[in-house]
């Protein structure tokens, strides 16, 4: 038995660790106590320490091993661990002894017993103060707690902020000089689980700056098609993650996401939106390296985080569902109705063709996708999305030029049916550099009653590189190159064309017309678990598709709170 209790304690090196240090501090890989060493998928009755591990478990069953049917016997194990399963022993001998089973204990094992628990009384008594101070622990935890059910984060973002150069105004229609700003945004999200394996999600918001497209937002690149007929519409390329789900009014705050995710059987999952849903909180991927669902510890601009298809008259009340066809193939299916509440039925006829439609008869995106994982480093997929839309912008002035988001001439009142397509992957190739690309192609086709409509054609690629832990465990910095959406012809219903000069298509009418290009770098510093900062650049190449505008740069120093 001597022999026996010391290869299994001090040959065999991961093993049993009583347990409540271990499966407090290591929940992941908490151990289970083992009948027979054949049910240790990795122990060989070849292996020079098997008679000692068989003696240990079928004899004195104070033998663990992990979850899987693993028992690791080439990991190193600490004093501790092995005062700990010495622990475990001598309590299954004094049970033996109390339940009249003495016989199967012979007086030289408790000889030796008695000198293992001796040499290791001073790690002993140190596992049982980290236990009692574990308990204690968990005890204050249960009693201060916020609910049993539910738990509060929240994201806070500070970001100093500024157009540095391109905020002139070759066209004439009044875009004024910008000034640094000083921005904010605010998340709480109230995350409960009532089974462990499903999510309720309601998130609060507030903020103070909102996109290039809304008033107080940053103004440059003008339309020239729009500069022509009086317009003072600037794009809203550059938009950055804190200028996203802004309020109505600054200050003020809003309910923001709302969603019950849950199972349903192995293989499905689904997720059921009240407010605010977006295709990207069910997908199991949008293929970024650099996305982190509009928050604060990405990119700098929304444009960068994902392929801008994930925008398409998103944001509203739906339904989407995961359905696991294979370990490394996912079907995703989704529709979100941004006027979901509104009784009114949007009719070819109906006045208020934004905001009517309810559920099904108004403004809508389904999209599908199938992702495909072979390695865990490596993901791709297609995506397809139809939507309908009237009055609203296609990608919610989110990203792209007004070409692209604002079609209008396409149709007498700019209704229009969405059809785009879509390509992303996503390829890890180390632990600290990844690299993630999209193409996507869009259609918007014209739906005026009795028109001859017209359609769009929409464009957008782009190539990220991640380069995780840079310089430090939790930094981040990117480098994006892409083109943002834009528009590569818009055509115009015969009603205005007599008004265009006879053009059939508005961007044969734009003067120096160009491919517009977004550049961006940034670099996350993690300096806690809880504090980042991000200084970065963003730099657009020919803003709103024409070589007039001057190339605007963004400069911003961003601080991420998060609890």
């Amino acid at each position: 038995m001597l022999k026996a209790l010391w290869c299994g304690f001090l040959g065999v090196s991961t093993w049993v660790i009583a347990a409540e240090v271990w499966a407090a501090e290591n929940t992941d890989d908490s151990l289970a106590q083992v009948t027979s060493v054949s049910q240790l998928s990795d122990v060989q009755p070849t292996d020079w320490a098997f008679a000692a591990l068989q003696s240990l478990v079928e004899r004195y069953g104070c033998i663990a091993g992990y979850p899987n049917g693993t028992f690791r016997g080439n990991r190193a194990m600490t004093r501790y661990e092995f005062a700990a399963g010495l622990n475990a022993c001598l309590d299954r001998v004094n049970e033996l002894i109390a339940t009249a089973t003495a016989e199967t204990v012979q007086k030289a094992d408790l000889v030796t017993l008695q000198r293992l628990q001796e040499e290791f009384t001073a790690e002993l008594a140190t596992l049982r103060g980290r236990v009692d101070a574990l308990e204690t622990r968990t005890a204050t935890l249960e009693t201060q707690q916020f609910s049993t059910t539910t738990k509060l984060s929240g994201e806070v973002i500070f970001a100093i902020t500024d157009v540095l150069s391109g905020d002139s105004d070759p066209f004439g229609v009044g875009v004024p000089r910008n000034s640094t700003i000083f921005a904010n945004r605010v998340r709480l999200n109230l995350l409960s689980s009532f089974t462990g394996k499903d999510e309720l999600k309601i998130r609060l918001q507030a903020g103070s700056t909102p996109h290039p497209q809304r008033a107080g937002g940053f103004r440059y690149g003008a339309d020239p098609f729009l500069a022509s007929l009086g317009s003072r519409q600037t794009t809203p390329e550059g938009s950055q993650t804190f200028n996203q789900e802004f309020p109505d009014q600054a200050g003020s705050v809003e309910i923001g996401t709302v969603s019950y995710k849950f199972p349903v059987g192995d293989k499905l999952r689904m997720a059921v939106f009240a407010n605010r849903g977006e295709h990207v909180d069910y997908l199991p991927t949008v293929f970024s390296a650099v996305g982190d669902e509009d928050g604060g510890s990405g990119s700098l601009s929304t444009f960068a985080q994902y392929s801008p298809i994930y925008r398409i008259v998103s944001q509203g009340a739906g339904l989407g569902l995961n359905y696991e066809l294979s370990p490394a193939i996912n079907l995703s299916l989704g529709y979100l109705a941004p006027n979901a509440s509104s009784p009114e039925n949007l009719t070819p006829s109906s006045s208020n063709g934004t905001t009517a439609g309810g559920l099904f008869n108004g403004r809508y995106s389904a999209l599908a996708q199938l992702t495909i994982q072979p390695t865990r480093n490596l993901a791709f997929g297609l995506t397809y999305v139809n939507g309908y839309t009237a009055g609203t912008p296609t990608f919610l002035n989110d990203v792209g030029t007004i070409s692209a988001n604002s079609p209008s001439l396409i149709s007498d009142n700019s209704r229009r049916t969405i059809n785009a397509y879509g390509v992303a992957g996503l390829w890890r190739v180390s632990p600290k550099f990844a690299v993630n690309s999209w193409f996507m192609y869009t259609n918007q086709q014209g739906q005026s009653a009795g028109e001859d409509n017209e359609s769009a054609d929409v464009y957008s690629y782009a190539i990220a590189l991640a380069f995780p832990d840079l310089g430090k465990d939790g930094n981040l910095g990117g480098i994006v190159v892409g083109v943002p959406p834009y528009a590569t012809r818009s055509g115009v219903v015969p009603l205005y064309r007599p008004f265009l000069g006879g053009a059939s298509d508005v961007i044969s009418t734009i003067p120096n017309r160009s491919t517009p290009v977004h550049l961006e770098a940034f670099y996350k510093y993690q300096l806690n678990d809880n504090i980042s900062i991000t200084p970065g650049v963003i730099w657009l190449i020919a803003p709103n598709q024409t070589s007039d505008n001057p190339d605007v740069v963004i400069g911003t120093i961003r601080t991420t709170f998060r609890f």
